[in-house]
């Protein structure tokens, strides 16, 4: 009997540490796996709540396999929102979004490009105050091919930023954040390890962040739409850790544990023999 709780216990605490809980509140939360808004609009599922429309067409929901090796994720039957051709991203006319208010800020992306660009480049994502290029956000694009750079307004103006180092190779899924606390630093992580930090921007809190875009810099630059996929947005009002940055990808797919499993009955084995 003893044997079996301590298995019991044992598989339980695998099991939970493979499934941590992510961190708590983010103000904006998109899931292609939770989405009763499709195919019109991606539901933001975080507390500031709302949805973006699609524009001018929604992205394509598909299914399949999302494997990231050196996580331990491997994902059978998931979900994600694709971009066919040039105008197919979320984000309407910036008067139809929630607006988000940030200081501190970390956006999270789980996504993979899928080619090249539709036009003459592929934008990414924007998140900043109207009207486009306004008094302060966030905008992120590709250059050189795969490279995935970041434009900053904040005072009112176009702030100098250095690249972030994050790489996105064609058909490769990855899981990004960007980190940035006022006045300090910009971070940036790439399956859960720091590539890149910079010195950082003062953001006013009280400017709404209102001109969101997934899949495109802004709702005016969606001809520039993103040739990719994403499975999961997060954006916080606050500046996760490195910890829990891997909080957020362990407490989103079950990490297989099947390699660890062996060892750890092994000793319990050992232990009442």
């Amino acid at each position: 009997m003893r044997v079996i709780i301590s298995l019991y216990t044992i598989l339980f605490m695998v099991c939970t540490l493979a499934v941590a809980n992510v961190v708590p509140d983010p103000v904006f939360y998109l899931d292609a796996s939770d989405n009763p808004a499709h195919p019109d609009a991606w539901e933001n599922l975080g507390t500031e709540g709302g949805e973006l429309a699609g524009a001018d067409k929604a992205p394509t929901l598909e299914e399949g396999t999302i494997e990231i090796p050196a996580l331990g994720i491997n994902q059978p039957n998931a979900k994600y929102y694709t971009a066919k051709e040039s105008h197919q991203t979320w984000g309407g006319p910036p008067a139809k979004n929630t607006p988000l208010f940030f200081e501190d800020w970390t956006l999270e992306f789980l996504c993979r490009r899928n080619g090249d660009f539709f036009l003459e480049e592929h934008h990414f994502a924007g998140f900043q105050n109207s009207p486009r290029e306004g008094q302060q956000g966030i905008r992120l694009w590709i250059v050189g091919g795969q490279n995935l750079d970041i434009s900053v307004h904040a005072k009112g103006g176009k702030q100098g930023v250095q690249p972030l180092n994050l790489t996105l190779a064609e058909g490769v899924w990855t899981w990004i954040a960007v980190v940035g606390t006022s006045g300090k630093s910009i971070v940036a992580y790439q399956d859960g390890k720091k590539v890149s930090e910079q010195a950082g921007f003062e953001f006013d809190k009280k400017l709404p962040i209102d001109d969101i875009s997934i899949g495109a810099n802004s709702f005016d630059e969606r001809r520039r739409t993103f040739n990719g996929s994403f499975a999961i947005v997060r954006a916080y009002d606050k500046a996760l850790s490195e910890a829990e940055i891997n909080q957020n990808i362990g407490g989103t797919f079950a990490v297989d544990p099947a390699d660890k499993l062996p060892m750890i009955w092994g000793k319990v084995k050992r232990g009442y023999e």
